[in-house]
C-alpha cells in the first residue's frame, strides 16, 4: 500500500435513529485518501427516524513540495520557527475543527498563523462556506530534531472539539471528536532551536506513571470483538486499545471527586514491531508527568503494553474531555500495512 498520504478526506454519515439508541462512536482506520466513520451532526437533536446527514472534511498541505515525478518531498527545517501552510475544507455540519500536531510522535505546541500568537496544543476554528478551502499556517519551533534527521510529522484534525456533554441534555459525544490524520516527513538542515519552556502550555496533572506488559488473553480479545472477530491472527496487522478508569471501562462519561486521584489504565496491543508515542489529553491540551509529556512503547507479539497512571483531581475543571492519542513513529517500516494515528473515544470527566 502506498504510504504517501499528503491529503486526507473524511466522510461522515449520520444516522440519527441509530445514535439516539445509544451506539458509541468507533474510530475506523482511514485509507490512503478517504475514510468512513459512523456519525456526524448532533445526535441529540430531534430528527425524523430515518433522516441522514452527509458531511465531509478534508485537509492537507497547501503547497506540498514535489519532485519531478510528482511525489511528495519532505518539508525542510532551516532553524528558527517553521511555517507549514495548510488548507482545510468541510461540508454539512463538519465545520468546527481543531488540529493536533506531532513531530516524531511527540506532541507539538504551535502558533496559529503568526509568530505573535500563543503556543497551544490545539487551535479550534469554524470553517465558513461549503466545501471551500480555508488557508492557514502552523507556526512552531520543533520540539525535537537534529541536523540530518528526517522525522515523521503527523497532523490530525478533531471534528467538533468544542462539543462537550453537559450531563443535562447530553451525556455522550456521539460521533464528535473523530480524528483524521495526515502524515509527512520533516528534514532538519539545522538542529531544532531550544523552545522557551515558559511559552509552552504545561499541565502537570499525571503522577505515578508505570509502564508494564501482560499477555493477551481470550477475554481481552472477546471484549474488542464488538464490530467483528478479533483473534490472534488479526493482531498481526491491526492495533487495539482499552481505556479503564478506576479499574473499569467507562462509556462516554465518569463522575469524579474534587480531591484525590483518578486511576487510569491504558492498554495498547496488536501489530508487532510498531513503536508508538502516547499522549494523554485533557480538554485538548497535553497533560504531563514530571518525567515527560509522552510515553513510548513498542508492540510485541502476544503482549499488551500497559500504562498505569493517576490524574490529580484537584487540577481538573468541573467538566473535562479526556482521551489518549497514540502516534506511530516507524510506520514506514510496514509499507504494506495501514499504520496510523490512534485516538481513544473521548470520555467526559465531571464533578
Amino acid at each position: 500500500m502506498n504510504k504517501e498520504r499528503g491529503y486526507r478526506l473524511l466522510f461522515f454519515l449520520a444516522i440519527i435513529a441509530i445514535l439516539a439508541a445509544g451506539c458509541s462512536p468507533k474510530n475506523i482506520e482511514p485509507d490512503e485518501t478517504d475514510a468512513s466513520v459512523e456519525p456526524a451532526g448532533n445526535p441529540f437533536e430531534a430528527n425524523e427516524p430515518n433522516s441522514q446527514i452527509m458531511n465531509s472534511i478534508g485537509h492537507g498541505l497547501a503547497d506540498p513540495p514535489l519532485d519531478e515525478q510528482g511525489r511528495r518531498l519532505p518539508l525542510q527545517y532551516h532553524g528558527g520557527e517553521l511555517k507549514i501552510d495548510y488548507k482545510v475544507h468541510a461540508s454539512g455540519n463538519a465545520k468546527n475543527v481543531g488540529f493536533l500536531v506531532f513531530v516524531d510522535g511527540k506532541p507539538q505546541p504551535y502558533k496559529f498563523n503568526t509568530s505573535d500568537a500563543p503556543y497551544e496544543y490545539m487551535h479550534v476554528f469554524d470553517l465558513q462556506g461549503e466545501d471551500q478551502d480555508t488557508l492557514f499556517t502552523f507556526v512552531f519551533t520543533p520540539v525535537t530534531g537534529k541536523k540530518g534527521d528526517t522525522l515523521p510529522v503527523s497532523i490530525a484534525s478533531v471534528y467538533n472539539p468544542e462539543f462537550m456533554p453537559d450531563m443535562k441534555e447530553t451525556a455522550s459525544y456521539g460521533g464528535f471528536h473523530t480524528t483524521l490524520g495526515m502524515e509527512g516527513l520533516l528534514h532538519f538542515n539545522e538542529d531544532a532551536d531550544a523552545l522557551d519552556a515558559s511559552s509552552i502550555p504545561r499541565q502537570e496533572a499525571l503522577r505515578d506513571v508505570r509502564l508494564s506488559s501482560e499477555p493477551v488473553t481470550q477475554d481481552l480479545l472477546e471484549k474488542r470483538s464488538g464490530f467483528g472477530t478479533v483473534d490472534l491472527e488479526s493482531l498481526d496487522t491491526n492495533v487495539y486499545s482499552e481505556l479503564q478508569l478506576d479499574g473499569a471501562e467507562r462509556q462516554d462519561h465518569y463522575q469524579v471527586g474534587k480531591k484525590g486521584a483518578l486511576h487510569v489504565t491504558f492498554k495498547l496491543f496488536g501489530h508487532p514491531g510498531v513503536r508508538y508515542r502516547n499522549t494523554f489529553y485533557i480538554n485538548h491540551q497535553a497533560i504531563s508527568a514530571k518525567d515527560g509529556t509522552f510515553f513510548e512503547t513498542m508492540l510485541t507479539k502476544g503482549d499488551v503494553a500497559v500504562f498505569n497512571a493517576e490524574i490529580e483531581l484537584e487540577k481538573l475543571e468541573d467538566f473535562n474531555t479526556f482521551y489518549v492519542v497514540s502516534v506511530p513513529v516507524n510506520a514506514d517500516d510496514f509499507p504494506d500495512d495501514v499504520v496510523v494515528l490512534e485516538k481513544t473515544a473521548s470520555i467526559l470527566l465531571y464533578r
